[in-house]
């Protein structure tokens, strides 16, 4: 008898493991377990299987036994399907953020055992390489390291600095430079800076809790911003590589590379190579072929952009026609042409950067007009 007790201790136990630690919470935020409606509260313990959902104008930030760190924003879901980890080959994690706004930044699972570290979203499946990921579930932004993200049996590969759309009925959008705008909106819903919907209202006035604040307003607006000021005591305890430099290199130094298109986002060798192209006595022309893709906005129809850049011969230009065709009659279609330089190319209504030692690949932003208004949208196109 004392042995079935025992057993049934361990089991009960083992299903009920503390996995993480609420470490920041603003607003309100629940968790199912079981049958069981439980209000969080900060420092609240979090268990595998729990199902975390938040109300609006509130976020929360999960701390694993990993370190690895998870925040929700507000009217947004985390289910919490599986988590081992006993620093071993056989610790693993799932995740499914089944609505809403998330930021990851992966801890030890991430950097020992990447390929058992699952993230999910309404469209998509999210394999990483040691990183830092925002998203829903339409949008996934790689800030740090690389991910794989698989939505309708395609699988594309985002490197830093670059995202791709999902969709509910067809596959994922290329991968293209981060998109500012879009960024900052997914941001805005994981910062709600809302002081007065505070869990704990009362919590800057307790130097012992990990959200103390300054006695002034700035410094509780900064406390409550879900990046690397709100980590708080356990930021010390970070230490892959992908963290460390993410403290080196904030999410605006390569958010600014991306939107101004220059140099900084072409190694050495491409601006090289791109120059000797220009520098030539003869043209070489290359092709290029890809599709274009607007926020919000999914192509339903036509949907393409070919270039044919001209290098050297004293030319340097390119010429570009594209058509688009979205849902609400979004219909554009027409030709843009322009100029090359050795960090890129541009000209009215388009502009762009060469991608791979020897562009492999372009990517840029199109402004495209149909007579009526005009549709902004980014385009990606590989050599042909």
């Amino acid at each position: 008898m004392k042995k079935i007790i025992f057993l049934f201790l361990l089991f009960v136990s083992t299903l009920f493991a503390n996995i993480g630690t609420i470490t920041l919470l603003e607003g309100e935020a629940f968790t199912k377990r079981g049958e069981e409606s439980i209000r969080l509260k900060l420092t609240d313990t979090i268990f595998e299987k729990d199902f975390i959902e938040t109300k609006s104008n509130s976020k929360v930030k999960i701390t694993f036994k990993d370190n690895t760190i998870i925040t929700i924003g507000e009217d947004s879901t985390l289910d919490i399907e599986e988590y081992l980890y006993s620093n071993s080959s056989n610790d693993k994690s799932n995740f499914n953020v089944t609505k809403g706004a998330f930021h990851v930044i992966t801890g030890q699972i991430g950097k020992t055992n990447p390929d058992k570290f699952k993230l999910k979203t309404k469209n998509a499946s999210i394999g990483i390489r040691g990183t830092e990921i925002y998203g829903d579930e339409n949008v996934v932004f790689c800030t740090q390291g690389a991910i794989f993200v698989n939505s309708f049996g395609v699988i594309r590969e985002v490197p830093q600095g670059f995202f791709l759309n999902t969709f509910n009925n067809q596959i994922p959008s290329l991968v293209i430079p981060i998109n500012q705008e879009q960024f900052r909106d997914l941001i805005s819903r994981l910062n709600t800076n809302s002081i007065s919907n505070n869990q704990n209202p009362n919590n800057f006035d307790n130097s012992s809790t990990p959200l103390a604040f300054q006695n002034n307003q700035g410094s509780e607006m900064m406390q409550n911003q879900d990046n690397q000021n709100s980590w708080g005591y356990w930021a010390s305890s970070i230490q892959d590589e992908n963290n460390n430099t993410r403290i080196d290199k904030s999410i605006n130094d390569y958010m600014q590379n991306s939107n101004n298109m220059d140099s900084n986002n072409m190694d050495s060798s491409n601006v090289e190579y791109v120059q000797n192209l220009m520098n030539n006595t003869t043209i070489t022309e290359l092709n290029f072929s890809g599709d274009i893709n607007v926020p919000n906005i999914p192509s339903i129809g036509t949907n393409y952009i070919d270039f044919n850049f001209y290098f050297g011969g004293s030319d340097n230009t390119f010429n570009a026609s594209y058509g688009f065709e979205g849902e609400r009659g979004n219909n554009y279609g027409g030709d843009l042409n322009g100029n090359i330089t050795s960090t890129g190319f541009s000209g009215t209504n388009i502009s762009g950067i060469f991608n791979g030692a020897n562009i492999d690949s372009i990517s840029g932003n199109i402004t495209m007009d149909n007579g009526l208004d005009t549709l902004d949208g980014t385009f990606s196109a590989n050599k042909q």
